[in-house]
């Protein structure tokens, strides 16, 4: 009975899955456009796609087909987070009173 109803929502859930990778990716391009260009993007529309595309990614681990774009979201969502804690604690080791 409940494979039934998940089958039914599959294309949401794969939908969900493009729509957070597409978000992943999109945050990575504006992170690497603020290294790049030494300027802060990191505002509150940057904090709202993460806090978007993760709830996406994690309702397309649910399905079968879906499960590697929910797998690939999280991961850049992981790297962008690890990334930002160790450049942050690199930057603090050098100048930890600005």
């Amino acid at each position: 009975m409940e494979l039934v109803t998940l089958k039914r929502f599959e294309k949401g859930f794969v939908t969900a899955g493009w729509f957070g990778m597409i978000g992943g990716l999109c945050l990575l391009l504006l992170l690497n456009i603020s290294i790049v260009t030494n300027t802060d993007i990191t505002d509150n529309s940057f904090y709202l796609l993460v806090y978007l595309t993760a709830p996406f990614n994690v309702l397309a681990l649910c399905s079968k087909k879906s499960r590697s774009l929910g797998l690939w979201g999280l991961s850049i969502l992981l790297f962008i987070k690890i990334f930002t804690a160790t450049i942050f604690l690199l930057g603090w080791m050098v100048i930890p009173f600005p």
